[in-house]
């Protein structure tokens, strides 16, 4: 999940699950450092996995719902074409297989709401997107579903801002969480590398309400792309 108030909303943006879940069990350390009570908040890239210039494709395109002729069976999962992001976590009961086309209208359904809950952060006056790829095993998932590189590209980052941004019609910030193996040598100034960890998906609590303090703390925040 992510979260938010009537003034602040911090969103997942992908590119795994870590982030979600990092935002959500760090809701009280989010609140305290804002000032303001802050709710779990579902939006539509807290549960995908979702490759950064897929995604940027995607706002470029002007966030289209996809049709049933978009969600390939896989790679390993079923996957949004031409963009490629996975849905480990859909179109299934949980511990079943995929059957895209007995849970299709639920999940487009699903989808289709939260599409429109996304698009209403634009009247939110302040947006965090966070974008991370430090999550351990998404070796594995990359493996099993064919994604041939986990490494953070500074270009499909700056892409990706612009085309949000331009789509919501309002500049939001972006936080930009990465794996030591994982951030290939990009200079954002939002680039928070994280130090190693045992965890299977869930990442170091630690570490993460550590960088979201110092990142919330600070008085105001420019985005990278301009």
């Amino acid at each position: 999940m992510s979260a938010g108030s009537p003034h602040t909303a911090i969103v997942s943006l992908g590119m795994s699950c870590q982030s979600a879940r990092q935002i959500r069990t760090s809701l009280e350390i989010l609140s305290e450092a804002l000032g303001e009570t802050l709710e779990p908040e579902r939006h539509f890239f807290d549960g995908l996995i979702s490759p950064v210039a897929g995604m940027a494709q995607l706002f470029e395109d002007g966030f289209p719902i996809f049709r049933r002729e978009d969600i390939a069976d896989g790679p390993g999962h079923p996957t949004w074409q031409p963009y490629g992001l996975r849905f480990l976590h859909h179109f299934r009961e949980e511990g079943q297989a995929a059957d895209i086309d007995a849970h299709f209208a639920g999940d487009l359904s699903r989808f289709t709401y939260l599409r429109g809950k996304f698009k209403a952060l634009a009247d939110r006056p302040r947006v965090v997107f966070v974008i991370s790829n430090s999550q351990n095993n998404l070796s594995e998932v990359a493996e099993e579903t064919d994604i041939e590189d986990l490494t953070f590209v500074e270009e499909d980052l700056l892409r990706l801002q612009r085309a949000v941004d331009l789509w919501l019609g309002r500049p939001c910030e972006y936080l930009i969480v990465s794996h030591p193996e994982r951030h290939g040598g990009i200079s954002l100034p939002e680039l928070t590398i994280l130090d190693p960890d045992d965890s299977e998906w869930t990442g170091d609590k630690r570490q993460w309400r550590s960088l979201f303090r110092d990142y919330l703390s600070r008085p105001s925040v420019m985005p990278f792309a301009v």
